[in-house]
C-alpha cells in the first residue's frame, strides 16, 4: 500500500518545456520554459547534453519565473554553422533538476 501511495504522489516538474524554430536563422532553435508553480528559479539550461550552446547576446544568469510565466532562450550547434536540433533539455532549478526529451 505504501508503494502505491508513493507513486500517486510522485513529484512533478515545476516547469513545462517546449522547443521550436527561431527567427534568428535555420541553425538556431528556441527553448520555452513555463512555470507550473508560484515561483521557481531557473539556474541552468543544458541542451542536447551540452552539444548545443547558448546563442543569446546577453550572458546567462539565473531567472525567477512566477506561475504561468514563460522564458525563452535561443541555442545553436557548438560548431559555427551547425544547427541545434533539440532532442533533450536538462534544467537545473531551485526545486531540483529535470530532463525533458523531445521526439
Amino acid at each position: 500500500l505504501g508503494l502505491s501511495a508513493f507513486s500517486v504522489y510522485a513529484e512533478q516538474a515545476p516547469i513545462q518545456l517546449k522547443s521550436g524554430p527561431s527567427n534568428a536563422g535555420r541553425t538556431y532553435s528556441k527553448v520555452y520554459i513555463t512555470s507550473n508553480v508560484d515561483s521557481v528559479i531557473i539556474k541552468k539550461i543544458i541542451v542536447n547534453r551540452g552539444n548545443c550552446k547558448d546563442a543569446e547576446y546577453l550572458p546567462w544568469k539565473p531567472i525567477r519565473l512566477n506561475f504561468g510565466s514563460t522564458y525563452e532562450r535561443i541555442f545553436t550547434g557548438k560548431r559555427a554553422g551547425t544547427p541545434c536540433n533539440v532532442l533533450e533539455v536538462a534544467v537545473d532549478t531551485n526545486q531540483g533538476a529535470w530532463t525533458f526529451n523531445f521526439k
